[in-house]
């Protein structure tokens, strides 16, 4: 039964997406990409491999679904998956240490959730501007282009997290 809300969730992502994908185009250089929260959002206790077939998963049916280049996303949320119980484990093995020290306060657990999304994203996009722009423009406007993806991406998922999705699940 607990799967049952992940599934619903994916579900939600993944319109969410393909509606951003489709009908939202703010700018040639800025994606919005909600489909890595879903790979973010997985328990810890789901195994690394379980994780990155997800986010292939997701990745390819983004792909599929809406323009663009098939397998970007499916590859960029497979590393996402790849690397996120890495990148959990030492935020989760200092949770409980100090109840003095604002482990328990909103403030620390906003600080580890942007952490959080800033490393994951930063992880999505480095690969997906790469392949979808290299050799198309210069290193600086590469650069340019991750870090305002990142920016934005990481603002839109921690509004997304802290506002409904973190209710849902």
């Amino acid at each position: 039964m607990a799967w049952l809300k992940y599934i619903f969730g994916f579900i939600v992502i993944l319109a969410l997406q393909l509606l951003c994908c489709e009908f939202i185009n703010l700018w040639p250089i800025l994606y919005i990409a909600i489909i890595p929260i879903m790979v973010i959002l997985l328990p810890s206790s789901v195994s690394t491999y379980a994780i990155m077939l997800c986010g292939f998963a997701i990745g390819l049916l983004t792909d599929a679904l809406s323009d663009g280049v098939l397998g970007l996303n499916a590859a960029c949320c497979t590393l996402v998956g790849a690397c996120k119980n890495m990148i959990t484990r030492p935020m989760r093995k200092y949770e409980g240490l100090s109840d003095e020290g604002g482990a328990e306060s909103v403030e620390w657990r906003s600080g580890k959730l942007i952490a959080l999304l800033a490393i994951c994203y930063l992880l999505f996009f480095v690969p997906y501007v790469l392949i979808d722009g290299a050799g198309a423009a210069g290193v600086w406007y590469l650069v340019a282009r991750i870090a305002l993806n990142v920016v934005v991406n990481v603002i839109i998922a921690f509004l997304l997290v802290r506002l409904w999705i973190k209710r849902f699940f």
